[in-house]
């Protein structure tokens, strides 16, 4: 007889329990794995895409290696912080990071392919640099540091965070195999705050943020061969490579219509109520007046009544601004150097010309300029690590020429003309490297209305739907709808998505984007108001007083506040309404904000009116671009993506070697290694 026919009935039944368990356990174990497994497949799902984006690292390291002969000759290594590394491990990817749109450059924390020690927070890709560039690259951090200041102001986002020494790079600790800090180069300014976060005073504009960063010099901006004035009659060349003619012709190239008919489309947005993302925006009717007049005078200028004439555009050059610091990174949702280099702005001024009988000329003085802006930001078309580095050199080159005189004035053109004509970025629509269009204006408010329409801003996306209209408005960046303010939805964004994220160590880092959607909800709003200059975004239940040092709530509520364009251009900044003022007559400097002068804002919402924040964004940009310009560039070999899904979803780990093989030395990504270290902006003002 069996063992199993001996046993009594309760032993069988009691054992037999014990077998069910035993196969059940073992299921559900193979079903967590499996879960896991399909968890971080999940994170890393999409034909071209891997999940794991890399935030702002704590620091930055390379260490000399000759292990990957066939991969590169370093070891980069970013450090990140304990609370970034816990955020990694709740997403399920907490054995690498990536950068990039689709996650091409790929960072490893798993132990293996250069990396030491697994689930220590140190992240490690093998690169190649040229070692006489790092040579280089230290020389000229000692060369600068002999006359530069010592210390440079570190931002925190974009308010003031205080200071930091520059130091050299270690080049004799780098080739003695060691793994050295890659802090960013040594540059020569701006110069900067020592000691704690005190009010600074940054009230200047220097030359050099002048002649490269906000370009306003009535030379320039008037620059009779390249741009025109409608409240000048016959002045300069219409069509001029920097004139609203020039750029709408070359925006509307590919589009089936004609610039004119472009640019009326764009502009009857105004007439018409719309729905963007379920958010109402409603017409503002005085553009309709506007557009007749524009007919009117043009059936004079060109002896049409159905096109608008543009060499009489009623908008007039204020500022050309470069945005470099805009080219993303860590922490920037996924964008990347790969994406793009960052922005090139032309800020337009709304004006009433002579022929212009709609809109009345009392409250703007004997000027015909009218508070109304019109942003045209392109995105700089990707470039490899060693271009992007000469294209911020050639940007601070025009500081060693005189604005106005012919070599800047060509220095310029030859800047800016690759990146706004047609077809300069064929991976965008129609082939325009047309971000977005952005609008800042009080001007078509209803004189009738009361109380009286608010300052409103408005973004516009060239789109292949509608054909009709190409230059289409959505929703406005970064920012929720109005009727958000003060209600339980920002409090939650600003508690649950705001505060993890720049909570601990890293409370100086980068937030999210935010979303069209949240809490299940459309949030992503369209047409932001500003009723007053004191305006700003607030949330019930958050606990504002910074008598404990960084409060995240009030931290929290200020860097969410300031993401919103609205919030920017009044409250949080202390500005009122606009950045660059278009209210000058001909031949007058452009006045400036405090925000990019430098200024020092109480908090709004602290009833004590503390903190203190100090903004001198102009500041900032000028420490970037100094710094990219000095950066050492590294090439990486983008991970296979397909390989690294497959790994995930069949053991749960990363290959050993994530690469395509061979090698090819064509498909190397371009990095600007120490740029890893940036102060990366989200915001996009």
């Amino acid at each position: 007889m069996s063992h199993w026919r001996r046993l009594s009935r309760k032993n069988r039944a009691l054992l037999l329990v014990i077998a069910i368990l035993a196969l059940a356990a073992t299921a559900l174990a193979s079903t967590r794995l499996a879960s896991t497994r399909r968890s971080l497949a999940t994170k890393a799902e999409g034909s071209d895409s891997l999940g794991g984006t890399l935030p702002p690292p704590a620091d930055v390291f390379i260490q000399q290696t000759a292990d990957f002969p066939d991969l590169g000759n370093v070891l980069l290594t970013v450090q990140l912080t304990p609370e970034q590394v816990a955020a990694k491990q709740k997403e399920g990817t907490a054995s690498y990071t990536t950068l990039g749109s689709s996650g091409e450059l790929f960072f490893r924390d798993d132990g293996q392919g250069g990396e030491a020690v697994a689930g220590d927070g140190l992240y490690t890709t093998v690169a190649q640099v040229d070692l006489k560039d790092v040579e280089s690259r230290a020389q000229q951090d000692a060369a600068t540091l002999e006359t530069a200041s010592s210390e440079i102001p570190v931002f925190s986002g974009r308010a003031l965070a205080g200071s930091q020494a520059q130091t050299v790079f270690d080049l004799q600790g780098f080739q003695a195999g060691k793994s050295v800090r890659l802090n960013r180069p040594v540059i020569s300014g701006p110069a900067g705050p020592v000691g704690p976060v005190d009010p600074i005073d940054f009230d200047t504009v220097t030359p050099f943020q002048h002649h490269v960063l906000m370009i306003t010099d009535p030379k320039v901006i008037a620059d009779p061969t390249r741009t025109t004035d409608p409240c000048d009659p016959g002045s300069g060349t219409p069509g001029g490579s920097w004139t609203f003619k020039h750029l709408i012709t070359e925006m509307a190239a590919n589009t089936s219509l004609s610039p004119s008919a472009f640019t009326e489309a764009w502009l009857k947005t105004w007439l018409s109520n719309q729905t963007i993302n379920t958010f109402g925006v409603p017409k503002r009717l005085v553009m309709q007046g506007i557009l007749n007049d524009w007919h009117t005078e043009s059936s004079y200028t060109i002896g049409s009544t159905t096109d608008l004439d543009l060499d009489i555009a009623p908008f007039r050059l204020i500022a050309i601004v470069p945005r470099l610091d805009l080219r993303g990174g860590p922490g920037s949702g996924g964008a990347s150097y790969l994406s793009a280099a960052g922005e090139l702005r032309f800020i337009f001024g709304f004006v009433r010309p002579f022929w212009m009988s709609s809109l009345p000329s009392s409250g703007y003085g004997r000027s015909c300029a009218l508070p109304f802006t019109a942003i045209f930001e392109y995105k700089i078309p990707a470039r490899s690590c060693t271009g992007m580095v000469s294209l911020a050199g050639q940007w601070m080159a025009l500081d060693r020429l005189v604005p106005g005189d012919a070599p800047y004035n060509s220095a310029l053109e030859h800047l800016t003309e690759p990146v706004v004509k047609a077809n300069a970025d064929l991976t965008r629509p129609y082939g325009s490297a047309i971000g977005q269009v952005r609008t800042n204006e009080i001007a078509l408010a209803d004189p009738a209305s009361w109380p009286p329409d608010p300052w409103q801003l408005r973004e516009f996306h060239l789109s292949t739907t509608p054909s009709w209209n190409p230059l289409g408005e959505t929703t406005t960046a970064n920012t929720p709808d109005d009727s958000f303010n003060n209600g339980a939805s920002f409090q939650s964004w600003i508690l649950s998505q705001i505060e993890p994220a720049i909570s601990g160590p890293g409370w100086q880092q980068a937030i999210p984007d935010v979303p069209s959607s949240y809490l299940s909800a459309p949030f992503l709003g369209a047409r932001p108001e500003m009723p007053t200059a004191a305006f700003f975004w607030n949330a019930p239940g958050l606990s504002l007083s910074p008598s404990s040092g960084n409060n995240p709530d009030n931290w929290g509520r200020h860097r969410a506040s300031l993401n919103t364009c609205n919030g920017c251009h009044a409250g949080e900044t202390g500005t009122p309404f606009v950045h660059v003022d278009p209210m000058k007559p001909l031949g007058d400097w452009h006045a400036l904000s405090g925000f990019l002068r430098g200024i020092t804002v109480n908090d709004p919402a602290e009833a004590s009116h503390l903190p203190h924040r100090t903004f001198s964004d102009l500041a900032r940009r000028e420490a970037d671009l100094r710094a990219l310009a000095g950066s050492l560039c590294a090439m990486v070999p983008p991970v296979d993506i397909a390989q690294v899904r497959d790994g995930l979803a069949t053991t749960g780990k990363i290959p050993a070697h994530p690469f395509t093989s061979p090698i090819d030395p064509s498909q190397l990504l371009s990095l600007p290694a120490d740029d890893l270290k940036a102060n990366h902006v989200t915001e996009v003002h």
